[in-house]
């Protein structure tokens, strides 16, 4: 840390910086901590000056020129130089002056970002916009989303619906996901809702089902504990078959051309149903059947958004006992 001085007057003051040496003169500049006798707090001043040689010590005597701004001209000065310094370097029409904060500028940004992200990357790229106004951009289109998704969840919506919502929102589906791969059919008979390109370049698959006017539990008990309804045993074994349909294109160079990714041990995420009414023993039976496979997670539409909301910092208190578990 640079070292404060004071004077023989009682002056705090920073060590003379030298701005530019010139063959018979240099210019210096030097903060000062000047008391003011009607407050408390003191002035922070600016003395800028060039000066005859000999170098190193600032001319009190007969400058060849000197200028002292007082807080009120430096506060003013820097404010003018945040503001135009930018501008005037870039040139006109090159540059627009925003705060981190202009919320007015960040919406108009958001609905760039949705129309043209790579516009706006290239806007970041260039310097044009910071990347705070791409990230607040970024966030609010994001709970934006949810806000949208969380609408949806108390209509009737059909699959298709939720399918083409997922499409523009993948990030919802989890960070294991690089890309949704444009080919959907594994082979003549099997047609998944998604194929996925995994993080590590593997072939992962998504099946969507609606989360409304599909059961999840039985409603009935089998030996007093829940199990999965009709409804729910028909999507595991679906996406049971699609597991094997895949690892069965393992070796096809017809399908790895297609998907640009290779196959081994592929595995799926089935996204069925509500979870938001369970109860404590619900939610324990869930925990065991979802232990019960390998290659297959189910998540309901709660669970995702739960932990989207999570992601993104909108957390909610929820009661529990166990953390690692979700509340639902």
């Amino acid at each position: 840390m640079s070292e404060i001085k004071t004077s023989s007057k009682g002056i705090d003051y920073a060590p003379p910086h030298t701005l530019k040496t010139k063959k018979s003169v240099y210019s210096q500049a030097m903060l000062m901590k000047i008391p003011h006798e009607h407050h408390n707090e003191p002035d922070i001043s600016l003395k800028i000056g060039r000066y005859l040689f000999p170098f190193g010590k600032v001319q009190n005597e007969k400058p060849k020129s000197e200028l002292t701004l007082d807080n009120e001209e430096l506060n003013a000065l820097i404010s003018y130089i945040s503001e135009y310094y930018v501008p005037v370097n870039l040139g006109s029409g090159k540059y627009i002056n925003v705060s981190d904060d202009d919320e007015e500028l960040i919406n108009k940004f958001k609905e760039l970002v949705e129309k043209n992200s790579d516009t706006a990357e290239f806007l970041i790229e260039k310097g044009i916009l910071s990347d705070n106004v791409f990230v607040a951009a970024i966030s609010i289109k994001k709970k934006d989303a949810l806000i949208d998704f969380e609408r949806n969840l108390g209509e009737a919506l059909p699959e298709s619906f939720w399918q083409n919502w997922f499409t523009e929102n993948k990030w919802v589906l989890g960070s294991d996901f690089a890309q949704i791969i444009d080919e959907r059919n594994i082979d003549t008979e099997n047609i998944a809702d998604y194929i996925m390109r995994a993080f590590d370049g593997f072939v992962d698959l998504v099946e969507i089902k609606k989360p409304n006017g599909l059961q999840f539990w039985s409603a009935t008990k089998d030996h007093n504990n829940y199990v999965p309804s009709t409804d729910l045993v028909k999507a595991i074994t679906q996406c049971l078959n699609y597991i094997y349909a895949i690892e069965r294109e393992a070796n096809s160079a017809k399908f790895i051309e297609k998907t640009k990714s290779k196959v081994i041990k592929p595995r799926c995420i089935l996204i069925f149903g509500r979870s938001n009414d369970w109860n404590d023993e619900q939610r324990e039976a869930y925990r065991i059947l979802n232990a019960a496979y390998n290659q297959l997670s189910i998540l309901t539409y709660d669970h995702l958004l739960f932990r989207a909301k999570n992601v993104l910092g909108i957390t909610e208190d929820v009661d529990t006992t166990d953390d690692d578990e979700l509340p639902f």
